[in-house]
C-alpha cells in the first residue's frame, strides 16, 4: 500500500506542476530564436574565417627569399632590428631581418637575393643583386615570394633610406612570373622622397644624393615617381639616363652612355644567344708551355659569366684573352667628354702573389687599345690597363702597378662578385694624350693558375649636354 500511495503522490505533483506558468519577462519562444541565431552567426563566423585562413595561406601568404650579404671589399657595417652596429668582412644572411647596411670609401659589397625551394643554395639561380659601392647606405627590408606556385602575388623585394651608388642586376625573373623590386630614397613612414620600381630583367645603375636621384637604365625597364604623386610615373627606357632633382620637383630623362660592346650584359644572356656571345669577344687562349687554358660560358653561382681558366698544375705563364675590335679606324670619341669602363666579375683563383713580379699576370686586366694625336699632328697608338687581384704578396717583390699602368691594382676578396667603376678615364689619361678612337676593348686572365668569371663589361660613352 506504501508502494502505491507514493506512486498516487508522485502523479499528483506532476499534474500540479503541468499547471505552472512561465512568469519571466522573455517569452521562451524568443529565447529560443536568440540561441538558434547566435549559434548560426558562431557557424558563418567560424566557416568564413577558416575558408579565408585557407585562402590566404594557399595564395596569399609568402616566405622569405635567402638575401645574403658578400663583402668584395674591406668592412661593411651592419645595423639589424636592436640597432647594433656590427662590422662584417665576409658575409651574412639578411633573410630574416629589417638591416641597414652601410660602406665607406674603401668597401663595397653585394646583396644577392635568391629564390630557392629545396635543393642546395648555391646552385640556386640569381634572382637579383645589388651591389653597394662606397659610402652608400641603404635599408634591406625583406625579399619575399608566394609560399605556393599558383598564386598571383609577385616576387618582391623593397629596399628603403637610399643614399649613394647602387649597382642592380635582376637576371631571374622568369616569363609569366609576376616580380616587383621597390626602392624608396626615405623611410618608409614618410611620404616624402622618390620611389622606384622594377618589374622584369635588367641592369641599372642608381644614384642618390641629398636633392638628386640618376637613374642610368643599361637594359631593361624602370619606373620612377614621388611618392606623394603617384599620378605621374615615368618609365625610363633602356639606354637612358633620368636626373630627377627632389628639391625641384622636375624629372629629365635624355639617351646618355650606351653600352658600344656587344653583348656585355653577359649575365641577361638568353640561351640563345650564347654562341653569338662568344663570336662577338673573339676570345682565344696562349701559353708558353702546356697547358693551355680555356674559356666558355657556364652558369655559376646563380648567374651566367664567361669563364678564363687555367689550371693543371701549370708553371708557366699564360692568358685567355676576350676583346671586341672597332672596324676602320676605330670609334670616335671625341665628341664625348665621359669615357667609363664598368664590369662585374669574380676572381675564383689564382696561384700568383698579387699579379706577378712585373705586375702584369693578374686573374683579371682590362686594357683599351687607342689612339690620340700628338703636337705635331701625328696619331700615335697607347693602351690603358687596370688589373685586379686577391692574393697577398709573399714574395716580398710583387709590385701593384705595371710599367704601362697610370693606377695600382685593385685589391679585392676571393670568390665573390666585384663591381668596378673606372669613373671617367678622360680625367685620369694625360692631357696630351687624350684618347681620340678606341681601337678595341679587352679583359683578360694572365698568369700561372688562374680561374675567373665575367658577368658584364660596358663601355660607357656621355656628354655634359646630356645631364
Amino acid at each position: 500500500m506504501n508502494v502505491m500511495q507514493q506512486a498516487e503522490d508522485i502523479i499528483e505533483a506532476a499534474s500540479d506542476e503541468s499547471q505552472f506558468q512561465y512568469q519571466g519577462r522573455i517569452p521562451p519562444e524568443r529565447i529560443a530564436w536568440i540561441a538558434l541565431l547566435g549559434a548560426f552567426l558562431l557557424f558563418c563566423s567560424v566557416t568564413l574565417t577558416t575558408a579565408f585562413g585557407v585562402y590566404h595561406f594557399l595564395f596569399r601568404s609568402t616566405v622569405a627569399m635567402s638575401a645574403l650579404l658578400e663583402v668584395s671589399k674591406g668592412t661593411v657595417g651592419i645595423t639589424g632590428p636592436d640597432l647594433i652596429v656590427a662590422a662584417e668582412r665576409e658575409r651574412d644572411d639578411l633573410t630574416n631581418s629589417v638591416t641597414s647596411v652601410s660602406t665607406d670609401s674603401l668597401s663595397q659589397a653585394t646583396i644577392q637575393i635568391k629564390d630557392f625551394r629545396e635543393g642546395d643554395e648555391d646552385r640556386a639561380d640569381l634572382l637579383a643583386a645589388v651591389t653597394l659601392q662606397g659610402n652608400t647606405l641603404v635599408t634591406f627590408n625583406y625579399a619575399n615570394r608566394p609560399r605556393y606556385e599558383w598564386s598571383s602575388n609577385p616576387q618582391r623585394i623593397q629596399f628603403s633610406r637610399l643614399n649613394g651608388v647602387l649597382d642592380i642586376l635582376i637576371a631571374g625573373v622568369s616569363e609569366g612570373r609576376k616580380f616587383l623590386m621597390d626602392f624608396y630614397t626615405d623611410n618608409l613612414s614618410s611620404d616624402k622622397g622618390v620611389h622606384i620600381q622594377f618589374k622584369s630583367n635588367g641592369r641599372y645603375r642608381l644614384s642618390v644624393s641629398e636633392d638628386e636621384l640618376r637613374l642610368l637604365n643599361l637594359a631593361g625597364e624602370a619606373t620612377v615617381f614621388f611618392r606623394d604623386d603617384q599620378s605621374r610615373p615615368v618609365l625610363i627606357r633602356s639606354g637612358h639616363e633620368l636626373v630627377v632633382r627632389i628639391g625641384a620637383r622636375s624629372m629629365t630623362q635624355f639617351p646618355s652612355r650606351a653600352n658600344v660592346l656587344k653583348r656585355g650584359e653577359i649575365s641577361l644572356l638568353p640561351e640563345t644567344d650564347e654562341a653569338r656571345a662568344l663570336n662577338d669577344w673573339q676570345c682565344s687562349f696562349r701559353q708558353e708551355q702546356p697547358p693551355p687554358g680555356d674559356f666558355s660560358l657556364v652558369r655559376f653561382d646563380g648567374r651566367v659569366a664567361l669563364r678564363m681558366r687555367r689550371v693543371n698544375n701549370a708553371q708557366s705563364n699564360g692568358e685567355v684573352r676576350c676583346a671586341q675590335s672597332f672596324s676602320g679606324e676605330g670609334l670616335d670619341v671625341r665628341d664625348y667628354d665621359s669615357l667609363r669602363v664598368l664590369t662585374t666579375f669574380l676572381p675564383n683563383y689564382q696561384s700568383l702573389s698579387v699579379c706577378g713580379r712585373a705586375a702584369s699576370e693578374c686573374p683579371l686586366m682590362l686594357q683599351i687599345n687607342y689612339t690620340y694625336r700628338g703636337d705635331s699632328g701625328r696619331i700615335h697608338e697607347a693602351q690603358w690597363y687596370r688589373g685586379f687581384y686577391y692574393a697577398t704578396d709573399i714574395s716580398g717583390d710583387a709590385r701593384k702597378r705595371c710599367d704601362t699602368c697610370i693606377q695600382d691594382h685593385v685589391d679585392i676578396n676571393q670568390a665573390v662578385w666585384y663591381t668596378f667603376d673606372s669613373e671617367n678615364l678622360l680625367n685620369l689619361i694625360a692631357e696630351e694624350e687624350q684618347p681620340e678612337r678606341i681601337k678595341s676593348v679587352a679583359f683578360y686572365a694572365s698568369g700561372h693558375q688562374f680561374d675567373t668569371l665575367v658577368g658584364e663589361m660596358a663601355l660607357l660613352l656621355g656628354t655634359a649636354s646630356a645631364g
